[in-house]
């Protein structure tokens, strides 16, 4: 595991998995686990380098009125001249969990064909208009291979909102995790790590 500066001075990054790797996955998510394995012994049976960015609520605001860059844009733009440099020109697989999933969209964006995969991994509908518009208009730019994986009692992040997505994106495919006995709960990554890297880390089983 290695852990140092990343994007810019404000960020953090981890890596862990194998890091001679030819295949890259960067993992965009928020809280308290954000430079954490999710599951390390599902993340060691891949011949993948994970790049977990340490994100913060801050860096992914992305308000649907303000002037100039929005703080997601900044930091969307950061992450993706970051994974360039980390990729050495070979596609890189994308993970987008919870509130930073909208940041996953938009450094998809920039990366054009260097993403060939994308996971969305609980990602809630955007919630104005103007902002379903804006998120809309980047999924319209997404070639890569899409999963969507939602909770099927997720409280804000459901069905509805995994076909949503679908709708705007060229390829995507909607995966439902069952219900649980608790009708608040939320998906966990850890419960889906397994097969988030089966899609973003494809043929790579070692």
């Amino acid at each position: 595991m290695t852990k140092g500066a990343a994007p810019d001075a404000s960020y953090e990054n981890r890596s862990f998995g194998a890091p001679g790797a030819e295949r890259t996955v960067v993992l965009l998510r928020s809280g308290v686990s954000t430079l954490s394995d999710p599951r390390p012994d599902a993340t060691a049976r891949r011949d993948a380098r994970i790049v977990a960015v340490g994100l913060t609520i801050d860096d992914i605001d992305d308000p649907a009125a303000y002037r100039g860059a929005t703080p997601a844009e900044a930091t969307a733009s950061a992450i993706a001249r970051f994974v360039t440099e980390e990729s050495h020109g070979r596609p890189v697989g994308l993970v987008g969990v919870g509130e930073a999933g909208e940041l996953a969209v938009m450094v998809a964006a920039h990366l054009g064909e260097n993403v060939d995969r994308l996971a969305l991994v609980a990602v809630p509908r955007p919630e104005s208009e103007l902002g379903a518009s804006e998120v809309a208009e980047l999924l319209d730019r997404i070639a890569a291979k899409t999963l969507l994986m939602n909770g099927q009692a997720d409280p804000t992040a459901a069905s509805g909102a995994a076909e949503w997505f679908k709708k705007h994106l060229a390829s995507a495919r909607v995966e439902m995790v069952p219900r649980t006995d608790d009708p608040d709960a939320r998906l966990i990554l850890a419960d889906v790590w397994e097969r988030v890297l089966s899609h973003v880390a494809p043929a790579t089983v070692r």
